[in-house]
């Protein structure tokens, strides 16, 4: 994080807050949240990141968002602020204030903090120091509760369980990024629908068009979550005591002669210390107190006493009762029976955590096993206190953990205790200790089908709570095809599959799918129609449904209102059907309403809250597991309703839709894209076998959003669609995304069917111009066989598009985007009908040609782990093209693949696929094993002994050359290099490819020698090994002979000398391969001078463009471009960037903007200057390094182009700049530094990439100087590879000799890092 000094503060402040203050509608005002009352917590990242300027525009956004609220509400709305960086602090809590005028003087006057980003700890602190009634929390008296979150950057911490934990207590949790904040961490936070409580801008003082929204947006929330008026009394008002520190607490005190009665008062002051401790009332913490000896002897109950005053006084007049038995088994059946259950106050049922404390001085008397069990069964979390040490094993027993009993010497240090006792019982109240209740295996259960009816209205608290609980049946569940099968519908007024039967064959894949099962909007629920939904819909064989093969069918349906329609003919159609129907209600939901559905009356549960079913799930789960039925073959009949349908059309197509995500688009017209797009995808028919549906989006750079093949029905598509929200941005290179959409959206890892004929569509749509050249690319793009369709509205070149497009007359334009619903009837019959004319055959990108003609086993051996989870369709995508250019076949070249993590797992063998088809059909299919940890030794041990074995398909015995890729992104928890070592003893030729967490040692000790091993940062570079790879696994036997000999030698003997050859770099691959292979000459050595204007290379230039450098201005524009004549620019040679920067960046051209040097230059000559005041050379080295040196932009970096920044700068910088000069250093990217005048030496050592990579001068005029020199250093990086080596390290093998690109990189052969300029005149 950048470190910022505190700016001092104007005195004008209070001007300029009065003058930002949007003028929000007065009707809106009046009507915010409809008279209710609402606690508004605001959580404010303050880290260095943000800096104190933009910390004024953070303190000017919550000051007006405050008196919005406060105007708004009526006075109704208390505010509590929290700032937080490395450590969260207060800043005023609900109470401090008597008026929201405190509050507002508060902020105004608030200072910045700086620091880390911790915000999953500030959710912490939230939950444990704001969120209860001693800090002015009303929750307990049904007042709404809503959080504010604003962050500009990615947390270091976790903040999805403390935001999860806030949500399920009914919070309305709304998130606020600016800048570099991450998007999906916005969506771990935020409630839903998240397109309302989630926004987005690209700067601070961006912030200022989001308060009328996001005031609305809370008022919303209040509204929506009901909660009380301030004039009704709480005791009449319906509470969620889960919104605040709750606990129902009873103290089991051994009353027997153990304790007798000179100790009795010290156990019980104990008591009375833990409960002063406590928030002791009837919404937050419920006090119980009972006595045992021979029997039980309550004292009182849980809903005796309402207050802490009263709960003390009933102890302090508790009585010694004796006796000369404990009998704790007993007491603890009677705990659990009878003071916890709701009779006695209990609120288990509304999901309130239950403790009990033990306070022991003997050994029990009777056997307390069955007590304990009950105490368990009931996820009562019990603590103990022992006095004495007799009683200690037997409490570590019965306490939910051994860590929670306390032990004293003797009853004069039992007062001590309560200290130590006091924050446990705090933490269960908290959340902070809670029990996982494991649900009993379920080992013996038959094949059925069960579908979970879900009322989608209940609200996300119960909703995720019945998620939750379906995930933990499903855990216990042998799913599969054969075994048991799940789905989930949800309805409210109408009805829709979430997760059909068949969608997910492993408990893995369906745990997934229900964790992102989200609550659906809706007042009233149409029962009787969801019903007949589940049985003419749901329940059918295409859908997964067995019922034909008579296997049972049950439906358990959860609701919390009663039907508006009739349930009871679609029950009895359903149970005509032999559907065994269950039902459970709550809240407002008709018991006989539920008892006419269920197949039973004995099958109907009525619970007071849903959330009871995690803490006693067996109620219902032991009936969907062992009930059978006689299914009655009945196949589904039509309702007799009117069914309104959407008429689909029989098409085949992949159909990507690229939208601009700039502020061109912005936040309101986003709906209106939407829609356009919902409605397209509506008269499609989306499976995998039809229509393919694919998203992205684009501004400066492309953003995936899902795959052709990452949905397979519309529901699924639309609502993934629903949740898009844009990146932002103010500038487009839709060029940039549309080769980008070329190359990794219409693959066959990705899902394209393009090789099976089928037509690829892109459907752009934009609102503005772009920065960089699209017709070029739209070319490719149509000789790719892609159709290409445009739709434009607002700012965008309709001319310009009208190129872009496949054909002029499919590019379709708007003035508005609220016109966007006429171009969906336009354009649904060309976008379903129209087909390209280009041969596809012919036209396939990224195609090398198939290797004919060499016998070879290729098996793969890759990471199967969880630690991979999201990173496995670029090792799926890695497979493919490393075996797509080989002749597949049985008597040509075989491929096998295994995954694996704690131990290995087939995919498929060697034998098991005839041709490539097939191959890559199974490759497609993969899906991820899972595994915690990778024992890659004993991985490698199985590939030697059961893959790479005759019985499975190996060739060996037959010398066929056998290659082993091993791919992995961690480190080996046991050794490999025995299994390594016996494999290359066997003959076996392996390649260790490591990423990530990746132990390069290992994946050397792994590799037949070092060349043959390597090592990248991140799964999205694999494509740079993945074409060295090819290169090896396609070499013929004679030559890989010689790569495998030479692997193991240097070239230090000089056999064949040559007399001063100056070469360009073609003719000197030439006359290498001439060498190595046609003369047969095992050693060569090669001396040439290298021509530079052949060199590769991306060069950026950042230039100071603050105050100043102003005059001296036209002086630096020269240096530049007089460097720039130097150059050898084209588009395959050396490719250059500009970019000012002052406070901010700022991009004039991107390494792909201009292919000549003419261009370069003139783009140079019309450069403006910037100004600025202040100079953040750590943004802009930041900015460079995620908006220049990317492949969008035109970076060749992941292709092994060296890449060159040359900062130009004239003061210090006023952020850090060590953090983003290392991280550039890490991508090798080799930095220039040249400063003058003011500039800081330091500084620029710091960021250059070699102390003699600097130059200083006085003044801008004095750079003509330097300019010989600097030149010089230019052509040395591109000769001596002492320097090129730091640019793109030496590789050690053999060049890639196949395929179309037989580009032989010279420090390939350079094993000695001999300079490539020098000359022998002799041998």
């Amino acid at each position: 994080m950048r470190k910022h000094r505190l700016l001092p503060l104007c005195a004008l402040l209070g001007v300029l807050f009065a003058g930002l203050l949007p003028k929000l509608d007065a009707q809106g005002q009046e009507d915010c949240a409809q008279g209710l009352a609402a606690d508004i917590y605001f959580l404010v990242d303050s880290s260095w990141s943000m800096g104190q300027e933009n910390f004024e525009h953070v303190r000017q956004f919550l000051y007006s968002v405050v008196k919005a609220l406060h105007e708004g509400g009526g006075g109704r709305f208390q505010f509590a602020l929290v700032q937080y960086s490395g450590s969260p602090k207060t800043e005023f809590q609900l109470n401090t204030y008597p008026s929201p005028l405190g509050a507002l003087a508060h902020i105004r006057a608030m200072a910045y903090r700086g620091g880390g980003t911790r915000t999953g700890l500030g959710l912490d602190f939230l939950i444990r120091a704001h969120l209860n009634a001693a800090a002015g929390s009303r929750a307990g008296v049904g007042v709404a509760q809503a959080v504010v979150i604003l962050t500009d950057g990615r947390s270091q911490d976790d903040v999805a369980e403390p935001a999860q934990v806030l949500r399920l207590a009914g919070v309305s949790m709304f998130a606020v990024g600016v800048q570099d904040a991450v998007d999906w961490e916005l969506r771990e936070m935020a409630s839903v629908p998240q397109d309302i409580h989630i926004f987005s801008v690209d700067s601070f003082q961006a912030l200022k068009g989001i308060i009328q929204d996001l005031v609305v947006g809370l008022c919303g929330a209040v509204t929506q979550a009901g909660g009380a008026p301030m004039a009704v009394e709480a005791k009449e008002v319906p509470r969620d005591v889960t919104a605040q520190e709750s606990a129902d607490l009873v103290l089991l005190i051994d009353g027997s002669e153990n304790v007798g009665a000179a100790n009795f008062p010290r156990v019980r002051d104990l008591a009375m210390k833990v409960i002063e401790g406590l928030d002791v009332g009837r919404d937050t913490i419920r006090v119980a107190v009972a006595l045992y000896s021979a029997d039980l002897e309550i004292q009182f109950f849980l809903n005796s006493y309402d207050t802490k005053a009263a709960v003390l006084d009933a102890v302090k007049a508790l009585q010694f009762t004796g006796g000369d038995e404990a009998n704790l088994g007993a007491a603890l059946e009677n705990v659990a029976g009878s003071l916890l259950i709701p009779a006695s106050g209990g609120r288990a049922e509304e999901g309130v955590p239950q403790a009990l404390v033990v306070i022991s001085a003997g050994p029990s008397n009777d056997d307390f096993s069955a007590g304990d069990r009950a105490l368990k069964a009931a996820s009562i979390i019990t603590f103990g206190v022992v006095v004495g040490g007799e009683a200690t094993a037997e409490l570590e027993t019965i306490a939910t953990d051994k860590s929670f009993v306390l032990s004293a010497p003797d009853f004069r240090a039992v007062a001590s205790l309560g200290d130590q006792l006091l924050p446990y019982v705090n933490a269960v109240a908290q959340r902070t200790i809670v029990i996982q209740n494991e649900f009993t295996e379920a080992l013996e259960v038959g094949k059925r089908d069960i579908i979970f009816l879900v009322d989608s209205t209940m609200g996300a608290t119960l909703i995720n709570s019945l998620r939750e609980f379906i995930k933990r049946f499903v855990d216990t569940m042998p799913i599969g095809p054969d075994q048991v099968q799940v789905g989930v519908t949800q309805f409210s007024n109408t009805a829709r599959d979430e997760i059909e039967l068949n969608a997910y064959g492993s408990k893995e894949d369906l745990s997934a799918a229900l964790g992102r099962l989200k609550p659906r909007p809706g007042q009233m629920v149409n029962i009787g129609a969801a019903l007949d939904f589940v049985r003419t819909n749901t329940l059918r064989a295409d859908k997964g449904s067995r019922i034909k093969q008579g296997v049972p069918q049950l439906v358990l349906l959860l609701t919390s209102k009663k039907s508006s329609d009739s349930v009871g003919q679609a029950a009895e159609a359903l149970q005509r059907m032999g559907v065994l129907t269950l039902a459970a209600g709550s809240k407002t939901a008709d018991e006989q309403e539920l008892k006419q559905i269920a197949f039973d009356e004995s099958l109907v549960f009525m619970l007071k809250d849903f959330r009871a079913l995690i803490r006693n799930p067996k109620l219902i789960v032991s009936p969907l597991s062992t009930l059978s039925g006689v299914v009655v073959i009945e196949g589904p009949t039509e309702p007799v309703v009117e069914i309104t349908t959407v008429q689909t059309q029989r098409v085949v197509r992949d159909i990507v839709f690229m939208v601009d995500g700039s502020s061109y688009i912005g936040g309101a017209n986003l709906p209106y894209v939407r829609d356009f797009i919902a409605s397209v995808v509506n008269q499609l028919d989306v499976r995998p076998d039809r229509v393919r549906i694919g998203l992205m989006q684009f501004a400066e750079n492309p953003k995936i959003e899902f795959y052709l093949n990452t949905h397979n029905t519309k529901q699924d598509v639309l609502a993934s669609l629903g949740e898009l929200r844009l990146m932002g941005g103010s500038a487009l290179n839709t060029g940039a995304a549309m080769d980008y959409a070329l190359t990794n959206m219409f693959q066959a890892s990705t899902g394209s069917r393009k090789r099976q004929g089928v037509q690829q569509v892109l459907l752009l749509i934009t609102g503005g111009p772009s920065q960089d050249e699209v017709k070029r690319i739209a070319d490719k793009v149509a000789v790719a066989g892609v159709l290409t369709f445009t739709v434009s509205a607002g700012q965008a070149d309709e001319d310009y598009l009208k190129t872009v497009a496949f054909v002029p007359n499919l590019a379709y334009h708007e003035s508005r985007f609220a016109d966007l619903p006429s171009v969906v009837e336009q354009i649904m019959t060309p976008l379903t009908t129209v087909v390209g004319d280009t041969d596809i055959t012919e036209t396939e990108i990224t195609e090398e040609p198939a290797v004919v003609g060499g016998e070879r086993d290729v098996a793969f051996l890759i990471d199967g782990s969880d630690n991979v989870r999201a990173d496995f369709p670029y090792i799926r995508d890695f497979i493919i093209k490393v075996i797509e250019p080989l002749d597949i076949g049985q008597d040509r070249v075989r491929i096998s693949v295994v995954q694996h993590s704690e131990r290995p797992a087939p995919n498929f063998y060697l034998n098991t696929y005839k041709d490539k088809a097939e191959v890559l059909r199974a490759v497609n299919d993969l899906r991820l094993s899972g595994g915690r940890s990778l024992n890659t030794g004993m991985a490698l041990k199985f590939m030697k002994d059961t893959i790479l074995s005759p019985v499975h398909g190996s060739r060996a015995a037959q010398n066929v050359p056998q290659f082993l890729i091993v791919l992995t992104g961690g480190k080996s928890k046991d050794s490999v290099k025995e299994s390594a070592g016996a494999l290359k003893t066997d003959g076996v030729v392996p390649f260790g490819v490591g990423v990530k967490d990746a132990d390069p040692k290992q994946i050397e000790a792994i590799s037949h020698n070092p060349s043959f091993a390597f090592n990248v940062k991140e799964f999205s570079q694999l494509s740079t090994v993945q074409q060295k790879l090819n290169s090896y696994v396609s070499l013929s036997k004679e030559k890989l002979k010689v790569v495998l000999e030479e692997g193991k030698q240097s070239f230090s003997h000089v056999l064949c000398c040559v007399t001063r050859l100056s070469l360009s770099l073609p003719l000197m691959m030439l006359f290498v391969l001439c060498c190595l292979f046609l003369l047969n000459v095992p050693y060569c050595c090669v001396s040439a001078s290298v021509h530079a204007d052949a060199v590769k290379r991306d060069i950026v230039f950042l230039l100071d463009g603050s105050d100043g450098t102003r005059s001296g201005f036209p002086a630096l524009r020269d240096f530049v471009q007089s460097v720039v004549d130097k150059l050898s620019v084209e588009e395959n040679r050396e490719r250059v960037s500009l970019v000012q920067y002052s406070d901010k960046p700022e991009a004039h051209f991107y390494l792909n903007s201009h292919k000549t040097k003419d261009a370069v230059i003139h783009a140079i000559s019309n450069m403006r200057h910037k100004g600025g005041r202040s100079l953040n050379t750590g943004a802009a080295l930041q900015f460079v390094r995620h908006n220049i040196f990317t492949a969008s932009s035109g970076s060749r970096r992941l292709e092994g182009v060296p890449q060159v920044l040359i900062l130009l700068t004239s003061k210090k910088s006023r952020d850090d700049v060590t953090g983003p000069a290392v991280a550039l250093k890490d991508l090798e990217i080799v930095s220039i530094g040249v400063g003058v005048g003011d500039a800081n030496f330091r500084e620029l050592e710091i960021i250059s990439f070699q102390p003699g990579f600097t130059f200083q001068v006085s003044e801008l005029s004095e750079l003509p100087s330097i300019h010989p020199q600097f030149v010089a250093l230019l052509k040395r990086l591109s000769k001596d590879t002492e320097e090129v080596g730091a640019v793109a390290p030496v590789t050690h093998g053999i060049p890639d000799l196949v395929g179309k690109n037989s580009n032989l990189d010279m420090s390939m052969l350079n094993t000695r890092n001999i300079p490539y300029s020098f000359s022998l005149e002799q041998c």
